[in-house]
């Protein structure tokens, strides 16, 4: 697994247990499908960086969110990753419901440079007791 930032190698662990094993199954079928590797661009935040960043949502404050990049990959292959996790019965009960009304874990987010998928739980599986150390 790869990270953009040395930060997020650290914070990795301290997101909550399920996202954790979300994103382990998602990489997996990334890796033995597609045969490509996901780097992770963003795990947990503070309030400044979320503001920073224009973020709505608490999701990588509550240690329950992660970005991973999109700029290398085909849009079939964004499109699959999604379709993937979203759909997968198991996961339904770690839905987040999004601003527009739509039950999910994933989304293609941004544009350009930015792009990425954000990968999220509800927030009641937020790990909120966990601690930043900087």
């Amino acid at each position: 697994m790869d990270f953009k930032h040395e930060k997020d190698v650290k914070l990795f662990t301290t997101l909550a247990a399920p996202l954790i094993m979300i994103f382990a199954d998602l990489y997996w079928y990334a890796k033995t499908k597609h045969g490509i590797s996901l780097v992770v661009t963003s795990t947990v935040s503070t309030l400044e960086e979320d503001i920073a960043l224009r973020r709505t949502s608490s999701g990588h404050r509550d240690f329950r969110a992660l970005d991973f990049r999109t700029k290398d990959l085909d849009a079939f292959i964004i499109e699959d990753l999604v379709k993937y996790i979203n759909n997968k019965p198991e996961y339904k009960k770690y839905h987040y419901m999004s601003n527009s009304g739509i039950s999910r874990l994933a989304y293609l987010h941004g544009s350009g440079q930015n792009e990425h998928v954000h990968l999220c739980l509800h927030r009641k599986y937020s790990n909120n007791l966990a601690l930043i150390s900087e």
